[in-house]
């Protein structure tokens, strides 16, 4: 019995040898997309924004933390909280007012949802809260903010 290659076998190796080649690379690079190594995962570093004294019952500080716009205002009770300005429904720069803000809403232009000044969803199609970021002050006053990190629930 003959062991030949068919006309068909070999062409159909010769057009599937470089398919499979040229399709592999790409299938890595998304991989790596998909799945980001550790170190991508990682929160942005801490952030001195301003100092503990300067700051004024409800009069935000307004600061760029990775690159999203943010703000920090000190509380009556003398807490100090600072949140994106990133609103949860589509990622748009949301408005709020200058000056004392105790009374106010805080606005998204994009499709209106509204915030109160703590940076919870009152209205509109924000789904949640706006973003905390975790607030603390070192020694010598300085407010340092940096982002909360999530731990899984046992």
């Amino acid at each position: 019995m003959e062991n030949r290659l068919s006309r068909r076998k070999f062409l159909g190796a010769v057009v599937a040898i470089p398919t499979i080649s040229a399709l592999s690379g790409p299938a890595i690079v998304m991989g790596d997309y998909i799945y980001p190594p550790d170190s991508l995962l990682q929160p942005p570093p801490p952030k001195v924004v301003g100092k503990k004294d300067d700051l004024k019952p409800w009069e935000p500080l307004f600061f760029d933390y990775n690159d999203v716009p943010s703000l920090a205002m000190k509380l009556d009770d003398g807490e100090i909280i600072a949140y994106t300005r990133k609103c949860t429904h589509l990622g748009c720069t949301v408005d709020v007012p200058k000056g004392n803000i105790k009374e106010k809403q805080i606005l998204c232009p994009c499709h209106g949802g509204i915030f109160d000044p703590l940076g919870g969803n009152v209205s509109g199609p924000p789904p949640k809260p706006l973003k905390r970021l975790s607030v603390t002050i070192a020694d010598g006053g300085d407010v340092i903010v940096q982002e909360k990190v999530e731990t899984a629930q046992a």
